[in-house]
């Protein structure tokens, strides 16, 4: 906690001898947006996985942990539809989104931790990508309303 109230009071010298007065939110503004675009990017990805699940395409096996391929698809579909739209509201701004969305990509990581054996090196990926929404998110995600651009 010390640590946290310690980068809210930095002051930062500038070149032209001024001071520029920063805070731990203002640092994260751009967290904020890339968390907000890569997770409307996962929602897409989510979805097309979605698709192509239920399509019963080729280059899927069908081993899951449970379930058949057809539901994990209706499950990835709907769930990448959501995270599209939480996306889209993290990137507006809300701070609510910022709390779905992480619990989102919980759950997002753990579905593609399930769907591992279907398609092992694109789930590693969306979990690392997944990891890294998180992050942005719980650091920086909560803003104020009054240091929001």
């Amino acid at each position: 906690m010390k640590l946290r109230q310690a980068f809210a009071t930095v002051v930062l010298t500038a070149d032209q001898g001024g001071s520029v007065a920063t805070n731990l939110q203002e640092r994260g503004i751009g967290w904020r947006m890339f968390a907000g675009v890569v997770f409307t990017l996962v929602g897409i990805f989510n979805f097309i996985d979605g698709i192509v699940a239920i399509s019963n395409a080729h280059y899927l096996n069908s081993h899951l942990v449970f379930g058949d391929l057809r539901s994990w698809g209706w499950t990835m579909l709907i769930l990448g539809i959501i995270i599209f739209i939480i996306g889209l509201a993290i990137i507006a701004g809300q701070s609510w989104a910022a709390f779905v969305g992480i619990v989102l990509a919980v759950l997002d990581a753990i579905g593609q931790l399930l769907f591992l054996p279907s398609y092992p090196v694109w789930s590693i990926i969306m979990i690392a990508i997944d990891v890294f929404v998180i992050y942005g998110l719980a650091m920086y995600g909560f803003a104020p309303s009054s240091s929001r651009p």
